[in-house]
């Protein structure tokens, strides 16, 4: 069922997928860069049902990895080409989808066991850099940050709507920092976490409030001023209260780490119970 719609979705993508960039002078490149990005997601999908066949996953990782799955094809790389891009207000929306809801989900499903059963070797080999990066969740939360600044510079940007490659490449690299990102703040119990959703948090913040303030049109594809204002208004806002949620989380984790050790009075890393009772 999941493989069905898979290619449902992907055949939804290649359905006039550049005529919202206005990419109609080279057809060819158009179908090629709409396909490559369809499939991407959809093989990483059907990769990963090979997998679960080999190791179950459980209920609840395997829905939420089918259901990023599905936006990934749909939303990231697929459909887009119809209402997504028509203006810097919904593609605004595209990019949230994949910075706040299409990468999180896919870090929680944790798919990386389904992966490398079906990779093997190399897959470990591929993966090994990646993983060493997601120790570190301020470098990766720079990372993140760097990459989305990088892209919504007006020169870069405009480059994307002009050429079909070079919005994938956006798209791709947007997914590839964010998710290194989340991996680093979601499957981890470390302090650390909370300075690097704070930089998150005040980068995207800045990039936002510099968009919806600014008096002045960045962007080729603006419909008017207000389209611009409301595109930093959907970054600073909904996009900013995903941070938020997302460190109250990871502080409960903390939290709720410390409190057995407290109890037994035996593991480093929080306060014992007699510190905690001398320290009040």
């Amino acid at each position: 069922m999941f493989v069905r719609l898979a290619l449902f979705a992907v055949s939804a993508s290649l359905v006039n997928p550049a005529n919202a960039h206005g990419w109609d002078d080279n057809a060819d490149e158009d179908f090629f860069s709409a396909m490559l990005g369809g499939l991407l997601p959809a093989a990483l999908w059907l990769i990963y049902v090979v997998g679960a066949g080999r190791i179950r996953p459980t209920n609840n990782r395997r829905l939420m990895f089918h259901g990023a799955s599905l936006l990934a094809v749909m939303t990231m790389f697929g459909s887009t080409g119809g209402w997504l891009d028509e203006s810097s207000t919904l593609h605004m929306v595209q990019h949230m989808l994949i910075l706040v809801v299409i990468a999180p989900l896919y870090v929680l499903a944790r798919p990386l066991p389904q992966w490398l059963a079906v990779s093997g070797r190399i897959g470990i080999r591929l993966w090994k850099p990646f993983l060493r990066l997601s120790r570190h969740p301020l470098r990766t939360g720079i990372l993140q940050s760097l990459v989305i600044w990088f892209w919504h510079t007006p020169v870069f940007y405009n480059l994307a709507l002009a050429s079909p490659w070079w919005h994938l490449a956006e798209h791709l690299s947007f997914a590839f920092a964010s998710g290194l990102f989340w991996w680093s703040i979601l499957l981890r119990r470390t302090l650390t976490v909370l300075p690097a959703l704070l930089l998150t948090l005040m980068s995207t913040g800045m990039l936002g409030a510099l968009l919806t303030f600014a008096q002045t049109p960045f962007y080729n594809d603006l419909l008017n001023i207000q389209d611009q204002q409301l595109a930093g208004l959907i970054m600073w806002v909904p996009g900013g209260l995903f941070y938020l949620l997302a460190g109250g989380w990871c502080s409960l984790r903390l939290f709720t780490k410390c409190i057995p050790i407290v109890d037994q009075n035996s593991v480093p890393g929080c306060p014992s119970k007699d510190a905690v009772n001398t320290s009040l």
